[in-house]
């Protein structure tokens, strides 16, 4: 008698209630569309990885930056100056896949190649 009366009070409370519901209103600054915008163009537009080729003085350097345009002339190269010596690199690279390929063939001419990896 016990187990029927509790089970009739179980089952009227299950009848009886209701799931929750409700209503989300998301209200976002205008703002916030713009920097997204913004961040998305400078990530497509940024160099991602670059190859290091030389490092050292700027006559060299030249010398290594037109070796490197004969060698492989389709790809973009640039001279970068930190502190006092000059690197010559190779850029306009944006996956890591792109990168480490142009590595192996960049090696068998520049043995001290290295990866420069994005910050």
């Amino acid at each position: 008698m016990k187990t029927l009366f509790n089970v009739l009070i179980f089952t009227l409370f299950t009848l009886n209630c209701n799931a929750q519901e409700a209503n989300i209103s998301i209200k976002e600054d205008s703002r916030i569309e713009k920097l997204m915008n913004l961040y998305q163009n400078e990530s497509e537009s940024s160099e991602n990885y670059q190859i290091q080729i030389f490092n050292g003085s700027f006559s060299t350097a030249n010398s290594k930056q037109n070796n490197l345009h004969s060698d492989f002339p389709n790809w973009e190269t640039k001279i970068k100056h930190v502190d006092t010596d000059y690197r010559v690199r190779i850029t306009g690279i944006k996956t890591a896949l792109e990168a480490e390929r142009k590595y192996i063939e960049v090696r068998k001419k520049y043995p001290s190649a290295i990866i420069i990896t994005p910050n």
